[in-house]
């Protein structure tokens, strides 16, 4: 009788045959890619700090301010010229915002003399200068008005210009147009003052600062003793203006 093979074995030497039934394959493990909701948080968190600070910073530091300083070492007793000063932006702290020159005021500053050794860099101050006492010619003297931060040509009026001052009414009339009338037909300007002071510190160092913006607050005139007179009474009555008077004749003919 013929032998019929087992099924699944060998007939050489009895082996299990490989079975035909497919195998599924085997499933690797992957993590699951959630991102960790602290990275956001902490992100958003640093960029909250740094706008907190940015804000906090920028309400406890003082504005920039202009003021002078001086360009070169300036010895004692050195008469100061108009490239030794110069304005520069710093910030310092409030309480000595006044007490130093604006770096509008050169004017105030040029032509003095130094009293005491000033360093390059060095921030200018009234007290640093020698103390000039005016002096005025026989018949003459000298008046300072307040005046409005707008006078003369947009603030800019300086010494040595000549002006004309208009007077109006405090109170305009309800029975006719409100008019001006003139109080000094030329006058000279001695001198021109702009609200602030100095202290001497270096733009590099932390000191004081300047709230001023440079306009003018008052004036100095020179007239002789009759319109003195008239300029004191109008600056108490009423609202005085001024105005750039052309020192060229060619100019002062024109109509």
């Amino acid at each position: 009788m013929p032998v019929h093979p087992t099924i699944g074995v060998s007939s050489t030497n009895g082996a299990a045959a490989p079975s035909s039934s497919p195998r599924s394959p085997a499933r690797i493990f992957r993590p699951s890619r959630r991102i960790d909701g602290r990275i956001p948080l902490g992100l958003g968190l640093a960029v909250l700090s740094m706008a907190i600070l940015a804000f906090a910073l920028r309400v406890l530091l003082p504005e920039q301010q202009t003021v002078l300083e001086a360009t070169r070492d300036l010895a004692a007793g050195t008469l100061v010229q108009a490239g030794d000063v110069a304005g520069v932006q710093v910030r310092l702290p409030e309480k000595a915002v006044r007490a130093i020159f604006s770096g509008y005021a050169a004017d105030q500053v040029v032509g003095k003399r130094v009293a005491t050794k000033i360093a390059a860099g060095q921030l200018l101050a009234p007290t640093q200068f020698e103390v000039q006492h005016a002096t005025v010619a026989p018949g003459r003297v000298q008046v300072t008005v307040p005046v409005e931060s707008y006078t003369a040509s947009a603030g800019a009026i300086g010494a040595g210009d000549m002006v004309v001052v208009y007077s109006s009414a405090r109170q305009a009339p309800t029975d006719r147009p409100p008019s001006a009338s003139v109080v000094i037909q030329g006058a000279r300007v001695v001198a021109v003052g702009r609200g602030e002071q100095g202290l001497g510190v270096t733009s590099g160092g932390g000191a004081s600062s300047l709230s001023t913006t440079g306009k003018p607050v008052w004036i100095t005139l020179d007239l002789n003793v009759d319109d003195g007179a008239r300029m004191a009474a109008a600056s108490r009555q009423s609202f005085l203006d001024v105005a750039l008077l052309s020192t060229s004749p060619e100019e002062s003919s024109r109509p």
